[in-house]
């Protein structure tokens, strides 16, 4: 294990369990039972968890040490792990639904709305000048892991199941490059216009690959923004759902995520399980997730 330095750019050095709890005391950390912190940083990578130390961190010392706010403590660290793990696994959960309804939709309008066939993805014709580096893509993938499981030769497999080998970024993309009748009857599906589908995507793939890799996500920053629509369903003022000044972060992010559930689902289910979950953890800062105030007086958070 690499030892912990207050420089991002210095690896470091090997060192012991023992010493990176150590480190975490000399910075000012309370730090309890120092057995389950040893237990703990031995399940889990130093510098994976130091990403959830640095809102407790206070200015550098001149010795270059960088040292804990006063009164931090090694459970209120924990607690925020812990949260950002439960909030992964409710978007993991979200993604089950989304990743599969969208991969849905676009597969019948190719296939049977537009007339394409069982082998829609093979007609050049229904896509843009993106289409030769998708396929290229697609067909690499599909002999590396999907022929074993769906047992079609690449050019025989129906679309119905070669969609199914489909990562959510691969399915952004063939969206992007889908002629535009197929795209708009997608997103009609959803409530949404077209365009506006097409960048929630993009987005969504950052969101769904942090989960998927167990990164820190709770406060992060997204650099992949997406467009806020401006309809959705039967609401009558969506925009007001939105964090207008902090588009980066979370907090408008499962706003979609919350709407797009619904619409899958027909229910709420999702929906309150998030709500639930964040007011389980009321110390977490919700600001820092971009949560507007009242959040949960919103229609989209009701029900």
């Amino acid at each position: 294990m690499a030892s912990p330095s207050s420089n991002p750019s210095s690896p470091g050095s090997p060192t012991s369990i023992a010493d990176q709890v150590n480190l975490l005391l000399q910075r000012g950390m309370s730090i309890p039972d120092l057995d389950e912190a040893e237990r703990f940083l031995s399940n889990v990578n130093y510098y994976r968890f130091r990403g959830y130390l640095e809102p407790f961190v206070d200015q550098a010392t001149s010795s270059g040490l960088r040292p804990f706010q006063a009164a931090t403590t090694f459970d209120a660290v924990i607690e925020r792990y812990i949260f950002d793990k439960r909030l992964r696994l409710l978007l993991v959960e979200a993604f089950s639904y989304i990743e599969v309804s969208i991969r849905t939709q676009w597969t019948y309008h190719l296939s049977y709305s537009q007339n394409g066939g069982e082998h829609a993805h093979l007609n050049s014709n229904l896509f843009s000048e993106e289409y030769g580096e998708n396929l290229a893509a697609l067909k690499e993938d599909y002999e590396e892991h999907g022929k074993n499981l769906h047992r079609y030769d690449f050019k025989a497999c129906p679309i119905w199941a070669i969609s199914e080998v489909m990562s959510l970024g691969q399915l952004s993309r063939w969206y992007h490059s889908t002629i535009l009748p197929v795209r708009k009857l997608v997103a009609a599906h959803y409530y949404l216009h077209y365009k506006k589908l097409g960048s929630l995507l993009r987005h969504l793939v950052t969101v769904r690959n942090f989960c998927a890799h167990h990164e820190l996500l709770w406060d992060r920053e997204f650099i992949t923004k997406f467009s806020r629509p401006n309809r959705m369903g039967s609401f009558p003022s969506p925009m007001a759902f939105f964090n207008e000044t902090e588009n980066g972060k979370l907090y408008n992010s499962l706003v979609m995520v919350s709407y797009l559930t619904t619409v899958i689902t027909n229910n709420k289910s999702w929906t309150r399980s998030l709500v639930a979950l964040m007011n389980r953890y009321p110390n977490i800062p919700q600001d820092r997730m971009g949560f507007v105030a009242d959040w949960q007086e919103l229609p989209i958070w009701q029900g």
